[in-house]
């Protein structure tokens, strides 16, 4: 990855001056990774640095300054802000931690009420306001109403499309594309792409547990008589009964809080891969492998640049799970 650091310098005549320079040669080993479950993408790096050698160049880093990652074909795939700096003068480096701006769309909170609103125009107008500018944003053909106290810019777009969501089953996922935000259609394949033992991967590591198993949901009216089961019977036939209750709610989604219950096997998969800088999250890939097959969902991804190497290390998901927001009834 090539690594460039734009920040505030002065000149001889002691005016300011804002200056991008390629550090890329400085740089001794980067991580650029991204999850499901974050909402930031970041780039950690290490670099050489030595006040005490005039033969290593003293390039200053500071916390604020703009951090840019470019493909070797010269594509942005990171910009973000510096969050923190480590300095080690015995081994003559620096540890530089940069996050893209959703952190700190993540970090900034609001209280808005939305009536009857498409989860795009929500997006723009809290963007707006919190000044992150905007990209492009999945149509979703839904107009939603809340209201979000005291709650993220992050937070309250994600609460948008979980609306959105059950309206036209669609899942979504908020990314950044340089210094605006897009919102995508989660689980999107990249096309054109097939992780295999004969040309991409390395290691493929696979486990399945049954621990937090519940195929069974016992259905019960207010005064807790039974009323009805929802069962997975293939299921219990396979790995015995486990059983949780459900007590009727007149005001919530009976059939989803059911399904919300039952719980199969939890199954986890990690490929260790040479890079691309195209695999990340929240897309999906094909997969033709001992253990997997067909079509999975990236959970997280993480990116490692040493030596002159680009590897990655990808953790599955094998359907395709969006990042829920809930929109409480009390506003939050």
């Amino acid at each position: 990855m090539i690594i460039k650091h734009e920040y505030t310098a002065t000149k001889e005549n002691g005016e300011k001056e804002r200056r991008v320079d390629d550090i890329t040669r400085l740089v001794e080993k980067s991580d650029w990774s991204g999850s499901r479950l974050q909402a930031a993408r970041r780039l950690q790096f290490v670099m050489v640095q030595d006040y005490r050698d005039p033969n290593i160049p003293n390039h200053p880093v500071d916390n604020g300054d703009t951090i840019y990652g470019y493909d070797e074909e010269g594509n942005l795939r990171f910009q973000g802000t510096v969050f923190k700096i480590e300095k080690d003068v015995q081994a003559s480096q620096v540890t530089v931690l940069a996050y893209d701006i959703l952190f700190i769309l993540n970090r900034s909170k609001t209280t808005r009420k939305f009536t009857d609103i498409s989860p795009e125009d929500i997006t723009s107008s809290v963007c707006s306001e919190l000044g992150v500018k905007v990209g492009s944003l999945a149509k979703t053909g839904a107009k939603v109403s809340f209201i979000a106290v005291r709650k993220s810019g992050y937070q309250i777009i994600l609460m948008a499309y979980t609306e959105a969501s059950k309206q036209n089953g669609k899942k979504y996922a908020a990314i950044m594309n340089g210094d605006k935000l897009d919102v995508v259609e989660k689980g999107t394949l990249v096309e054109g792409y097939t992780a295999s033992g004969y040309t991409n991967v390395l290691n493929e590591r696979y486990s399945e547990s049954i621990e937090n198993e519940v195929n069974q949901v016992m259905i019960t009216d207010a005064e807790g008589n039974a009323t009805g089961y929802k069962t997975k019977d293939d299921e219990v036939a396979k790995y015995g009964m486990v059983q949780e209750v459900y007590k009727t709610n007149p005001k919530a989604n009976a059939k989803q809080e059911i399904e919300s219950l039952l719980h199969g096997p939890d199954r986890e998969g990690v490929l260790d891969m040479l890079g691309d800088y195209r695999i990340v999250a929240p897309y999906s890939i094909a997969v033709q492998e001992q253990y997997f097959k067909g079509q999975f969902w990236i959970k997280s991804d993480s990116h490692h640049f040493e030596g002159g190497m680009h590897t990655m290390k990808l953790e599955l998901e094998f359907e395709n799970i969006m990042t829920e927001e809930k929109v409480e009834s009390n506003g939050g």
